[in-house]
């Protein structure tokens, strides 16, 4: 038999490449689900003047599930959603968080603009997998194949020219 402890998580919401933190930002932080289905909403934040929102308690696996052999997953994963007003919504999905410890998720936000319309610019959502600092969302698009992690797999491309994100929903 499992056992669960409380693990715990912070995000922290800025803007301008990480440098100015993002006051009144919502945070939604809901249960991992890999049906994409409803997700059952655990808490709903607003970021404070430093960009953080209070540091909520989640469930997760105990801390000596991570040191015993075999397939045993030693976090538990969540999803959170960040929305501001002038800014790209982000979905980030499957935040790993681990017993005992306190995890700080950070999120950096894309202005929107006119000239860079990208699906989720009118209150849809815009996932983001896994990208390294590297791979970040640049303001002209990005294009990459392959965006995904374990827990799921989409490709595509942002496309500027079309208005809408290729290989997604493409006829």
């Amino acid at each position: 038999m499992e056992s669960t402890v409380k693990g715990y998580l912070k995000v922290r919401v800025t803007r301008a490449g990480g440098t100015l933190p993002v006051e009144g930002a919502v945070v939604t932080i809901t249960e991992y689900k890999s049906d994409m289905g409803d997700d059952e909403i655990l808490y709903s934040l607003r970021t404070n003047r430093g960009g953080l929102t209070e540091t909520v308690s989640l469930s997760a696996p105990a801390f000596n599930t991570s040191t015993r052999p075999g397939n045993v997953q030693p976090f538990a994963l969540y999803n959170v959603n960040v929305t501001y007003e002038g800014f790209y919504p982000v979905e980030l999905v499957g935040v790993p968080v681990f017993g005992g410890v306190v995890a700080v998720q950070p999120v950096d936000l894309m202005p929107l603009s006119e000239a860079d319309k990208v699906a989720g610019a009118d209150g849809e959502r815009v996932m983001i997998f896994e990208l390294t600092q590297s791979e970040a969302l640049q303001p002209g698009g990005v294009t990459r194949e392959d965006i995904g992690n374990e827990n799921g797999q989409i490709t595509g491309s942002v496309d500027n020219t079309r208005g809408g994100v290729g290989g997604i929903g493409d006829e």
